[in-house]
């Protein structure tokens, strides 16, 4: 059963064995203000991994991995702007998956770029589905049209095709990620959490963590529900300052 603490992670002392991952952020390949480099950084003077999940992008993912920090990651939005975070076993599947179905399938935007691409939530997750990987549905109570929870009770199939859901991402609201906590508990489905960091200082403020030696065990024992997620939403400042760079990252004209 999956354990989930709403604290600082490092004021938890009975994880410091596991893996222990930060499964959202972002780098300037996508919409973060820091660099693949800078986030690799503070990932090895916190002593965890990261999963770098740019938006439809993987170069900073893979920068990660081929240095034994990073699980392989992406974040990619549907044609209806639902956001799906994809994992994969090994970093080449990740790289065939976005240079197949990703990279020149993106939609064009106006004012803010909402990163679509030009495939349906159906269509997205089958492709994701031709490679071994975990399907999160990232933070599900979200402003709208982002909102997959919405979107999941008008089309029940979707939570049958997902393999969980982010439970704790650290940019929501308190009361989004406790509404994530409870859902994710009805649907019995596997359950995430990252720090959804566009900075770098709020990289590792929530962690994924699971008795694992490798890439493969760790995502296997998300997948049976096997594993720790702990950590908080940022303080209402520190949001404002997340959200402005997500928004000034974001324009498109």
């Amino acid at each position: 059963m999956v354990k989930i603490i709403i604290d600082n992670p490092a004021n938890v002392e009975n994880i410091k064995h596991m893996m222990r991952v930060d499964m959202h952020s972002h780098s300037t390949a996508s919409d973060g203000r820091n660099t693949a480099e800078e986030l690799i950084q503070r990932a090895k003077k916190l002593n965890i991994k990261i999963s770098i999940t740019d938006h439809n992008e993987v170069i900073s993912s893979l920068k990660a991995c081929k240095v034994g920090v990073g699980i392989p990651g992406i974040e990619v939005t549907s044609n209806n702007a639902l956001d799906l975070l994809a994992y994969f076993y090994n970093h080449k599947d990740m790289e065939d998956y976005y240079k197949k179905y990703i990279a020149g399938h993106h939609l064009k935007n106006r004012g803010f770029n909402l990163r679509k691409l030009k495939w349906s939530t159906e269509e997205l997750i089958e492709k994701t589905r031709e490679y071994e990987s975990l399907i999160i549905l990232a933070h599900p109570f979200t402003m709208r049209p982002k909102n997959s929870h919405r979107y999941a009770v008008k089309h029940p199939w979707l939570v049958k095709k997902i393999d969980g859901i982010e439970v704790i991402n650290s940019i929501m609201p308190s009361f989004m990620n406790s509404r994530a906590v409870e859902w994710a508990k009805e649907l019995n489905k596997a359950a995430t959490g990252g720090s959804d960091a566009h900075m770098v200082k709020f990289l590792g403020n929530t962690i994924t963590c699971s008795e694992a030696d490798n890439i493969e065990e760790f995502l296997n024992n998300i997948k049976k529900k096997r594993n720790y997620v702990i950590g908080k939403s940022i303080s209402r400042l520190h949001k404002w300052h997340s959200n402005l760079v997500v928004f000034t990252k974001n324009l498109a004209w």
